[in-house]
């Protein structure tokens, strides 16, 4: 659509990317969305990372406009599926830089560590996303505060009740999570709330994403292996918003051999939704971390 600040491509494996600064010669990035959001939540971010970079945000298999996993829901089945289709559109000997937020950055760890994939990396970021398998665990019952952020957790998870209470809800579900765990809810539109409404409306909608959050036990057992047999050898910009992930994605910088080359970043007057509440922000701290680690 005319005024966009992107085009939408057909990927391989069925996906759906909005691309953007086709013309630019630097290194390409390639970012993955989360939960309950599709690859528009990058809208904001795309014009600044695009004047010098070639950019495809992605939906994830089931989310948005890409084509349901027919392999399963586990961010290592998922990383495979998108790496593919990125190295069937950029090629194979072209290297970028990854970027997930939310079950975007779950699926970015596998992809990162992947003994094919990884060696397309030049680096990795890591945006407010609590990956499983790799943090502590929370007591329960936990306190209302954390309760707030990390509910979905276990709700999604359910068999059955997940849908029969969401059907015809979307949009109050989506309302409440966007508001509930922002500190700007305003700077998610009515726009962009009424394309994710439209996005998990549709038959099975839903279910794709609840489907990640099925998969957790696997990812679980998934990640604890991948950190076993080693750590990830590309520098990683790890960032927390300051009223919601915040220090713990600290951690993140325990994953990487290359420390020296990385860091944490919280940024403030921020919840959960990075990608639409300091976009600004985002994007320039993601366009510093590239031209660090790049020089």
């Amino acid at each position: 659509m005319a005024g966009l600040p992107y085009v939408r491509k057909a990927l391989s494996n069925g996906i759906n990317a909005l691309v953007a600064g086709t013309n630019t010669s630097g290194t390409p990035i390639v970012c993955l969305s989360g939960w309950p959001q599709t690859a528009e939540a990058y809208s904001e971010m795309l014009p600044p990372l695009s004047k010098s970079h070639h950019v495809l945000a992605l939906d994830l298999p089931g989310l948005g406009d890409s084509s349901p996993s027919t392999t399963g829901y586990t961010t290592k089945t998922i990383s495979s599926i998108l790496a593919s289709a990125v190295a069937s559109y950029l090629g194979t000997s072209t290297k970028y830089h990854l970027v997930g937020h939310d079950v975007g950055a779950w699926v970015a760890y596998p992809w990162a560590a992947h003994p094919q994939y990884s060696s397309s990396l030049v680096s990795v970021t890591f945006l407010d996303g609590i990956t499983p398998g790799l943090f502590p665990l929370p007591e329960y019952p936990l306190p209302d505060a954390p309760n707030m952020k990390l509910w979905q957790f276990s709700f999604n998870r359910l068999p059955e009740l997940p849908e029969i209470l969401t059907q015809g809800r979307e949009r109050a579900v989506l309302d409440w999570l966007f508001d509930k765990k922002s500190v700007h809810p305003e700077r998610i539109t009515a726009t962009k709330r009424d394309r994710y409404v439209e996005c998990y409306s549709r038959k099975g909608g839903m279910s794709a994403g609840f489907a990640y959050y099925r998969a957790i036990p696997e990812v679980m057992k998934d990640n604890r292996e991948i950190k076993a047999k080693g750590m990830l050898k590309v520098p990683v910009l790890t960032v927390g918003g300051a009223q919601a992930a915040g220090r713990l994605m600290e951690g993140v910088l325990e994953l990487t051999e290359e420390r020296e080359k990385s860091r944490y970043l919280e940024i403030e007057d921020c919840g959960h939704y990075i990608l639409e509440e300091q976009p600004e922000v985002a994007s320039k701290e993601l366009l510093a971390f590239i031209a660090e680690v790049e020089k």
